[in-house]
């Protein structure tokens, strides 16, 4: 039987559950590592479901939905979410805002970094066709325990399964915890 305390503790806890997958709510900020080469292709989201395939695969997609939407493009990749207090999470980004697209593009192509170049702060501002995503690259050392988890990362999880709308989580994640240390993108596994 439950002591008091057990029952109570039990009362206060978010009954929200924490999610794989980056989502925004308005006015959210995140900042995120990335951890991993992208996959990409589009998107359709039918039935509230989103249907992915790769580039040379467009045709297989409707070419729009009950809503009277379009596939859009997107690209999706492993990352580290910080946290404010405490350990942060690995977690998959899909990002199919042509706005963050753009200015990953603008970021990365400008300075020709690695992937894990830098701490991205996203903010959403804004609802419905107002949203705006400001996009920032602080560009910092990747962090010791993050670098290893890169090697590793492929064993846990499987981007290339949200083409087939399969989890794309093969195992549970081992807990991890951002620690700065100086590592160098070339000693990277990817």
């Amino acid at each position: 039987m439950p002591t008091i305390d057990e029952v109570f503790d039990f009362l206060q806890q978010p009954t929200t559950a924490v999610s794989d997958y980056v989502k925004f709510a308005p006015g959210d900020k995140k900042v995120f590592r990335i951890l991993s080469n992208p996959i990409q292709g589009y998107v359709l989201f039918m039935d509230g479901k989103p249907l992915r395939v790769k580039p040379e695969n467009l045709s297989d997609l409707p070419k729009q939905n009950e809503k009277g939407e379009k596939p859009k493009k997107f690209v999706a990749f492993i990352v580290y979410e910080y946290a404010d207090n405490g350990p942060g999470a690995v977690k998959v980004w899909e990002v199919p805002q042509k706005m963050i697209q753009e200015q990953l593009k603008m970021l990365y192509k400008a300075n020709n970094d690695h992937w894990t170049a830098y701490e991205l702060v996203v903010t959403r501002i804004g609802t419905g066709m107002d949203t705006k995503y400001p996009v920032t690259g602080i560009k910092s050392p990747i962090e010791e325990t993050l670098a290893a988890f890169c090697s590793v990362a492929s064993q846990y999880i499987d981007l290339s399964k949200l083409y087939t709308s399969e989890n794309p989580f093969l195992q549970e994640l081992p807990p991890l915890e951002a620690k700065k240390q100086e590592t160098k993108a070339d000693d990277l596994p990817f």
